[in-house]
């Protein structure tokens, strides 16, 4: 958990997570918002902090007790601007990218960034590379930073205020 300095793209992108769809084939994904269906910053602020409930609702029903705030707890802490365009721009040559709109329990507005291999053959490592570069790619794409804290944090503003979200945009 971030409780002080920055939270810098590759914490903001850290890393695909290895799921099965519905065919049962592995696809690898990214939770995203889907912005056409959040216009306004209020309602990017309010999808960020409902995801962050509905994670700490399920950590707490697997652990079946109350978590340790803000330890055991996830917390929403602001936003990046990621266009679907910029995600499909990733280079690759190896993998299929797309964006999927994929609403979850009162969550009508999220969407998945969907990696999965095409037929293309290839050594796992030249795989593993190609994902390392895509990752590369969404990090830098990322871009307007606006933090926030939620209502249900308030109590944790001190630990949460100075925290600053940052972007890493290559030199013009």
């Amino acid at each position: 958990m971030v409780t002080s300095g920055v939270i810098a793209p590759e914490r903001a992108i850290s890393d695909f997570t290895r799921e099965t769809d519905a065919d049962g084939n592995q696809i690898f994904t990214i939770s995203v918002g889907r912005g056409n269906l959040l216009p306004t910053m209020g309602e990017v602020h309010d999808y960020g902090c409902r995801v962050a409930a509905a994670a700490n609702d399920d950590r707490a029903k697997k652990k079946g007790a109350p978590l340790a705030r803000p330890d055991e707890t996830v917390h929403y802490l602001g936003s990046f601007k990621l266009l679907v365009s910029d995600v499909l721009a990733a280079p690759r040559q190896l993998v299929e990218l797309s964006v999927v709109h994929f609403p979850m329990p009162g969550l009508d507005e999220h969407c998945n960034i969907v990696l999965q291999r095409n037929n293309i053959e290839a050594k796992k490592s030249e795989v593993s590379a190609e994902r390392t570069s895509i990752l590369a790619h969404l990090r830098l794409s990322l871009d307007d930073p606006q933090p926030h804290i939620c209502a249900c944090d308030s109590d944790l503003i001190e630990l949460f205020q100075d925290i600053k979200l940052t972007i890493a945009k290559p030199a013009a």
